[in-house]
């Protein structure tokens, strides 16, 4: 099973076949650098607060979890840039290409988006020795995905708990990012209810959940006014894409 299949164009099991392919860093992924949308795992959420708003989308009737990245559909006007800047970068694109997959009960499968680096800066890192072990570059990045994995329950049954005992409701966006009348739109996003945070639900939840699911809910909410500086980088965007060339 893949998490987030959205995340990736063509995922394919890694074999010894893979020995002449190389990784490179997450910008040079064009997936990576412009996801508007990525989702996360809740222990992510204090880092990720101080750059990007949190919350909930809806995919296939069920909330996930994710960071909201850029206003803007292509994923420009992002704020943040080289996007893994002081940890601003989600541990699902830290670890890619590598996918993050259900574990198997014997050796666990690997999993490669084979794609290809449209920006890479340099020459890359093999993914397999030529002994067939993971290179270092390789191998952190599924070490990257083994944490996702020993999350990713927890992550969704918090989400499942908040959602089924009425503490999410809708977050709409609609803001005005260019002068001709542009728009950035959302309505398919969920924020933990303020209100909710004192009710009996909530506090079932921190018994349930305990000190972890404290710090992710106080994550949650300071996140949410980073949306300012959301709507100011893809105002910046749109301005500077319609600016007219310079006369030679």
């Amino acid at each position: 099973m893949i998490y987030w299949p959205d995340l990736h164009d063509c995922p394919r099991r890694l074999t010894s076949g893979w020995g002449h392919s190389r990784i490179f860093a997450p910008e040079a992924y064009e997936r990576a650098r412009n996801r508007q949308l990525v989702p996360i795992v809740h222990g992510e959420a204090l880092t990720l607060a101080a750059w990007f708003p949190i919350c909930w989308q809806m995919r296939d009737d069920r909330p996930v979890l994710c960071v909201l990245r850029s206003l803007l559909p292509d994923g420009t006007g992002h704020p943040v840039r080289p996007s893994n800047a002081s940890g601003a970068l989600p541990a699902a694109l830290r670890a890619f290409p590598v996918i993050l997959t259900r574990a198997a009960d014997d050796a666990p499968e690997i999993w490669i988006d084979d794609v290809v680096a449209d920006q890479p800066t340099d020459i890359g890192a093999p993914l397999l020795m030529s002994d067939g072990r993971l290179s270092r570059g390789a191998a952190q990045r599924v070490h990257t995905v083994m944490m996702l994995r020993r999350s990713i329950d927890r992550t969704e049954s918090l989400t499942d708990s908040l959602h089924g005992g009425g503490l999410l409701e809708p977050w709409p966006l609609d803001f005005e990012v260019g002068p001709a009348g542009q728009r950035a739109r959302f309505d398919d996003l969920l924020v933990v209810r303020a209100s909710a945070l004192a009710s009996t639900a909530a506090i079932q939840l921190l018994r349930t959940f305990g000190v972890d699911a404290a710090t992710f809910l106080t994550a949650h909410r300071i996140s949410l006014f980073r949306i300012a500086v959301l709507i100011q980088a893809a105002r910046a965007q749109v301005k500077s894409a319609r600016a007219p060339e310079p006369v030679a």
